[in-house]
């Protein structure tokens, strides 16, 4: 996990759990985030991903790293 992740994991002012396969999941302005463990920034956009449900951005957090 990048020292990024560690941040977001300890924020506390963001509601944060542990997704599957290391990455943590956020809630974003009403949507679920899931950050992988090599999240460096949101300019890098594989390593995250959104969804109006966590089922949902783990589903498009998968699709990205399956393509």
């Amino acid at each position: 996990m990048t020292e990024e992740c560690e941040v977001l994991l300890k924020d506390p002012d963001l509601e944060s759990t542990r997704g599957p396969g290391g990455t943590l999941i956020v809630i974003d302005g009403g949507q679920y985030c899931i950050i992988g463990p090599r999240f460096v920034s949101f300019e890098d956009g594989k390593w995250y991903a959104f969804g109006e449900t966590k089922e949902q951005a783990i589903t498009n957090y998968a699709i990205k790293h399956d393509a």
